[in-house]
């Protein structure tokens, strides 16, 4: 059957991958918009800990091609259903027909106005210690408190080290250090803290808008409401990855490839239980 994945990060390439070994055909449309494109290194997954994120994907789309999966690279501009498939318009004036479409489109992190901090985000500046904490363990770090939870989140820092300080982002006038290293955070009053390395605490906006389009129960915070294989509302379209874990779930590249392979799975078990191709009914539970 035809499947579209839309998200070329570790969710949708795993389930592009277990669907490419499934028999179906399969194309990934990816906007190249991914949520660690300026990480140096992600952690925390067997065989891959410190592996550059554009270097995994690059390795994973080479193994795509082996099962003849379709990589595109540009944006969507447009998603509707019907009972029996979805179509997808994406930019460059393609339009795919999908059987099922699997939603791995992610979230995207709103980063406070504070100087010097974009151009560290994922190098010095994090969101996840189970990601970065070892790298700074024992070493002085600063929470940034941009959203609720940053209090819970310098909690679970001092797991790594006990040199923490939380500062408000407000009251944060830059963070300095050479190049995309961080030695020191300078506070409003013209205070320097000492710091090797940035935990920001900051809200995470799903990108589910595609989901919208095409019918797709979502929370009140814009997260695609799923069972746990990743099934949606909409009987033809499953999600995985960041895009249907809202807090308190976590986000690692880890996770996100199993909720790829969950459903993808789930996916042609479907296929095989409709016996003649169609996914009519709902399966969200």
């Amino acid at each position: 059957m035809n499947v579209v994945v839309i998200g070329g990060g570790a969710a949708g390439l795993t389930a592009a991958l277990v669907l490419g070994r499934a028999r179906h055909r399969v194309t990934v449309i990816d906007d190249k918009t991914h949520r660690n494109a300026t990480v140096t290194e992600f952690h925390g997954f067997p065989t891959r800990d410190a592996t550059a994120p554009n270097r995994f994907r690059d390795d994973a789309v080479a193994e795509l091609n082996e099962y003849g999966v379709q990589v595109l690279h540009s944006p969507v501009t447009g998603a509707r259903s019907t009972d029996r498939d979805v179509t997808i318009d994406v930019a460059d004036g393609t339009t795919f027909h999908a059987d099922a479409v699997v939603l791995a489109t992610g979230v995207r992190d709103e980063l406070p106005p504070v100087d010097g901090l974009a151009d560290r985000w994922g190098k010095s500046v994090f969101n996840c210690p189970f990601c970065d904490g070892w790298e700074y363990r024992d070493q002085p770090v600063v929470v940034i408190d941009a959203g609720p939870g940053a209090a819970s989140l310098a909690d679970m820092v001092r797991s790594w080290t006990p040199l923490v300080t939380v500062v408000a982002a407000s009251d944060i006038a830059a963070l300095v250090g050479e190049g995309s290293a961080l030695t020191h955070v300078v506070v409003g009053n013209g205070e320097s803290i000492a710091a090797t390395a940035a935990f920001l605490k900051a809200p995470a906006v799903p990108r589910s808008s595609i989901a919208v389009d095409l019918g797709c129960e979502v929370d009140e915070d814009g997260y695609i409401v799923t069972s746990d294989t990743g099934a949606t509302s909409n009987p033809l379209v499953w999600a995985a990855g960041d895009v249907r874990r809202p807090p308190p779930m976590p986000h690692q590249v880890v996770l996100a490839a199993a909720d790829g392979s969950a459903a993808a799975i789930a996916i042609h078990k479907a296929f095989v239980s409709a016996g003649d191709g169609r996914l009519r009914s709902a399966h969200l539970v």
